[in-house]
């Protein structure tokens, strides 16, 4: 999706519908929405949210959710991003750039089969009703339980397993009483709702339903979509590993809590509001002097400052370290800071936290 000759912008892309699998890509500021869709097509996995819904999202809206602001000046979604009062609509073949700042979520819309679900949920019913007690049924002997069992039976009969075969017609036809009709019909009940609350939670989620070939995925295919392999943290996520890298890096629980590391992580960040964060409309003519104690407004000179801050962090690492400080930055943001950034976060660290109306 990049190209070398224009500027590369890393984005987030919510799959499975799930707030914590938000994966960081890397377009280009002139990559269009409808390039995203490349992703769907081409990784062999299945990224919507059940069966229930199009393999393909059949459109894209950014969330603009203001998002939690983190001790060293990074960006983290909220809980909010689900909200449709936080969900921008846009169109496919508007520039991804335009509507989002670096590093914001691009959520994918999926069209709801609603034929394939209520033809499902038609089949669970009707297999709850065939297999109802004979002493409450209104058409005893039809229980739909019994009469695979008798298909499966002819089959084991077929390859030889005949004990199998009488054994399982033997179960069939010996008279069950009415507790055991109704411990059995209880049984089906739990049976029913297992297999619906599997299907609709997506644990079992195929890409297609007939078998196919696909293509073989190669590092180069991966590059060529954007991905990265990177997860972005939830806010819990963060102060948790916030916590770890910091005592690791003052070596040990005594030097952390001297440097007054466990009076920080009683605030640490701060939950924005509207109008601040992610929900700041994009634009040229923000500043970073737009930023008070009430707004953490979003600029390019803040994503600038940001960026220069990441640089002097891994200036002379080797290669496995800075791959490691990469990886930490998609997935956590900054967690180093010069003076600038954290004058900047203490000052909208004063406003405190924001609370959002989902309506």
């Amino acid at each position: 999706m990049s190209s070398k000759e224009q500027t590369a912008l890393e984005v987030y892309v919510r799959f499975n519908d799930d707030l914590e699998k938000d994966y960081c890509f890397q377009v280009s500021t002139e990559t269009h929405f409808r390039d995203l869709l490349r992703i769907f097509d081409g990784l062999p996995i299945s990224l919507r949210p059940n069966i229930f819904y199009s393999p393909r999202p059949k459109a894209f809206v950014v969330s603009t959710a203001p998002g939690y602001l983190t001790e060293d000046g990074g960006l983290l979604f909220s809980y909010e991003t689900s909200s449709e009062k936080f969900r921008k609509k846009v169109n496919l073949d508007d520039r991804i750039a335009q509507h989002c700042w670096p590093s914001q979520l691009i959520i994918p819309v999926w069209e709801f089969l609603s034929f394939r679900f209520y033809l499902f949920v038609t089949f669970l019913i009707v297999w709850l009703y065939t297999d109802l007690p004979d002493f409450i049924s209104p058409t005893p002997g039809i229980c739909l339980t019994n009469q695979v069992s008798t298909l499966v039976a002819s089959v084991a009969t077929r390859f030889g397993y005949g004990h199998i075969a009488d054994a399982m017609i033997k179960d069939i036809q010996d008279p069950v009483s009415v507790g055991g009709q109704c411990v059995f019909f209880v049984f089906h009940i739990l049976k029913v709702t297992m297999i619906f609350f599997i299907l609709h939670i997506g644990l079992f989620n195929p890409r297609k339903f007939r078998y196919s070939k696909d293509q073989e995925i190669t590092k180069e295919k991966l590059l060529d979509l954007g991905w990265t392999g990177s997860r972005r943290a939830t806010p819990d996520d963060y102060l948790e590993a916030y916590r770890e890298y910091k005592i690791k890096e003052h070596g040990g629980m005594v030097p952390a809590h001297q440097a007054g590391l466990f009076t920080k992580l009683k605030k640490l960040g701060v939950w924005l509001g509207e109008g601040e964060g992610y929900d700041t409309p994009v634009s040229k003519d923000h500043k970073l002097s737009d930023i008070t104690e009430d707004k953490y407004v979003l600029s390019y000179d803040l994503f600038v400052k940001l960026g220069e801050n990441f640089e002097n962090h891994i200036t002379g690492k080797g290669a496995e370290e800075l791959n490691a400080s990469i990886k930490q930055f998609r997935r956590f943001g900054l967690m180093h800071s010069d003076e600038t950034i954290r004058e900047l976060v203490d000052k909208r660290k004063v406003g405190g936290d924001k609370k959002l109306d989902k309506d």
